[in-house]
């Protein structure tokens, strides 16, 4: 799907979810950049800009293999934009890539838009579900890494540490061996645990869809290739055929009953209309 020559564009799914990722990891640049994020704050964002790294260069690499002209993407399409996006810190130059792609779907109309989201919406959903698991787990790996930083007895210490409390805990495994012990770390523990029960609830079921739908599809399939089936099709076409011989003739008796009344109509204006012959003589 191209919206100019050398925009290269995928589903809008995929665009909204790429354009997310670019808006969080340009907020995380500015939260680097400003003085009043904590040290551990930012310790935590750079790290999960860098487990973002392979999502943007799948990206780039996609867009550069769909492209008509790969030297037109590169150089009019804003793919050099998406090339210095795989680099963490310089993902805010794609933006103007985000730009192109917004102008292009408004010219779509938002109609076309919500239409294909309808139609795309499992694709969508898994989408939003796999940037609102980074976006959690970097607020909550954040959170909790300056709440226990300086603690007594804390094991939660590192931004990987972090990290892995989160994704443990946002996956309701809980192994236990990370684990906050300030009053404010297990507050965000608690918030954390009650967002991953809710996320993966829909990520499992977008899984277990993708596995059954094929099943479903193929069970349908042998049903209809079924030889009861086949009978039961070719009674309902009798059967509609029927009804439409039955219409038919119907249309045909008050078809012959209009042509009678109109004829018993125009009839008498006709004999008065007539000429009167008088007799001869």
């Amino acid at each position: 799907m191209t919206g100019t020559p050398h925009v290269v564009m995928r589903s809008v799914a995929h665009e909204l979810f790429m354009a997310l990722l670019t808006l969080l990891s340009t907020v995380n640049l500015a939260l680097v950049i400003l003085p009043f994020t904590s040290n551990a704050g930012k310790q935590v964002v750079l790290a999960v800009d860098t487990f973002l790294l392979p999502i943007f260069l799948a990206d780039f690499l996609l867009r550069l293999a769909s492209a008509r002209s790969r030297r037109g993407y590169l150089l009019h399409g804003w793919g050099w934009t998406d090339l210095l996006a795989v680099v963490p810190l310089l993902r805010f130059f794609r933006l103007l890539h985000v730009a192109a792609v917004f102008r292009s779907l408004r010219s779509r109309g938002p109609g076309s838009i919500l239409e294909e989201l309808s139609v795309a919406r499992a694709a969508a959903t898994f989408y939003l579900t796999i940037f609102l698991v980074v976006f959690v787990l970097e607020m909550a790996g954040a959170l909790v890494l300056s709440a226990e930083a300086g603690a007594a007895g804390a094991n939660i210490t590192t931004p990987g540490d972090a990290l892995w409390w989160g994704y443990v805990t946002i996956t309701t495994v809980g192994y236990g061996d990370q684990y906050p012990v300030t009053p404010w770390g297990r507050v965000i523990g608690v918030f954390l645990l009650t967002a991953g029960v809710a996320l993966f609830s829909v990520f499992t079921g977008f899984i277990a869809n993708a596995f059954l739908a094929p099943r479903r599809r193929r069970g349908r399939l042998a049903r209809a290739g079924e030889p009861g089936s086949i009978r039961a099709e070719l009674d309902a076409i009798r059967d509609l055929l029927a009804e439409s011989e039955d219409r038919s003739a119907a249309l045909r008796t008050r078809l012959d009953a209009l042509e009678r009344g109109l004829v018993t109509a125009v009839q008498p204006e006709v004999l008065v209309a007539a000429p009167r012959r008088e007799p001869s003589a």
